[in-house]
């Protein structure tokens, strides 16, 4: 029986051993898979970072070019081009932080109509970005 037994705990023991090899090659592919989801998570997030930054840039833009036709619109016409805000068949073009903008008008098909476009520019990572908002006024 004692040597039944000897029999017994070394085929235990050498089932350990070739084990040992398979538990080794698991937490490898363990790691391996956890770092490519690691790193497609930080890429994923990076673009969402991205993406946002693009899409507040744009909402800042949209923003200012509202603002610029409002100021605009608040006064009389007549006013504006007065004060040369606002110039018939030019361009006026000013900053705003890392907007410029520009405010273009012309008179439309019937001369009491006024053609305003507000054009908002930016650059963002070398690459350039416009909103433009354009809107026709009647002028008495």
């Amino acid at each position: 029986m004692k040597g039944g037994n000897n029999i017994l705990r070394n085929n235990i023991s050498d089932n350990s051993r070739s084990n040992e090899g398979y538990v080794l090659l698991d937490v490898l592919l363990a790691l391996f898979l956890f770092s490519l989801g690691f790193a497609v998570l930080f890429q994923l997030t990076s673009e969402a970072l991205s993406e946002s930054r693009k899409a507040m840039n744009l909402i800042e833009g949209a923003n200012l070019a509202q603002g610029k036709m409002d100021q605009l619109a608040v006064r009389n016409w007549r006013d504006n081009i007065a004060r040369r805000d606002c110039i018939p068949g030019s361009i006026v073009e000013g900053r705003d932080g890392k907007f410029q903008w520009q405010i273009s008008s012309d008179w439309h098909d019937i001369p009491q109509l006024l053609k305003v476009s507000v054009k908002v520019m930016w650059s963002e990572r070398g690459k350039p970005y416009q909103y433009k908002l354009e809107s026709l006024y009647a002028v008495e």
